[in-house]
């Protein structure tokens, strides 16, 4: 009688160690990233940024021949940016448009940018191993990760309070405030992109077969 293979060969168990070793370098890199960002200045968090955005380009790239698109780069690159930029011209505790404080966009865009790369992400990969979730679960999906990522950047400032001297939390209610307007943004954008992929995929299905892509 045939035995059902069960385990994955050693190639496949080496990719899945892979990624999991990547994931949780680029979580640790993130964190150091933001716990001090606020008091370093401009060049070094640029430094410090475009390397972990190049880990992540060439890890996919190169590792799991999926190459992230220019707009994907961008987003996370302008999520960090909005809080580097508020910190340098000192916009943070000031009101910003009809915004309350600065502080308040700083969650609303970073976080909301940060959905499209989530949004990306989990497709490409769900896509990858064949798996066609519908569009609007995977938009659900990408505001409950982002929104699981912004929730530990709260975790961050604190962390950075008690154990760094920072001072982040301004209010009681600071936290929960950054957190609504986290998820403001986040719904937005992974919103559009949610549009956005659902006009590709019609294109895709009105592309006459055997047409060039």
């Amino acid at each position: 009688m045939l035995e059902i293979q069960t385990q994955a060969p050693p190639k496949q168990k080496f990719r899945q160690a892979e990624f999991l070793a990547f994931s949780t370098a680029a979580f640790v890199a993130k964190t150091m990233l933001l716990i001090r960002l606020p008091y370093r200045e401009v060049p070094v968090n640029t430094l410090y940024t475009l390397l972990i955005l190049g880990g992540f380009y060439c890890f996919f790239r190169f590792r799991q021949q999926m190459a992230p698109p220019l707009l994907v780069v961008l987003c996370l690159m302008a999520a960090v940016a909005a809080d580097v930029l508020g910190n340098r011209f000192k916009l943070y505790g000031h009101p910003f448009g009809p915004l309350a404080d600065y502080d308040e966009f700083a969650h609303l865009v970073g976080s909301g940018l940060s959905a499209i790369p989530t949004f990306w992400l989990l497709r490409s990969t769900t896509r990858r191993i064949g798996l066609r979730l519908p569009l609007d679960l995977m938009t659900f999906l990408s505001i409950a990760i982002t929104f699981s990522f912004a929730s530990y950047y709260e975790i961050v400032e604190l962390w950075d309070e008690k154990f760094y001297g920072g001072q982040r939390l301004w209010t009681p209610q600071d936290t929960p405030n950054d957190l609504q307007w986290d998820l403001f943004g986040i719904i937005f954008f992974a919103l559009a992109a949610g549009i956005y992929y659902k006009l590709v995929e019609r294109r895709e299905i009105a592309r006459p077969s055997g047409a060039l892509a």
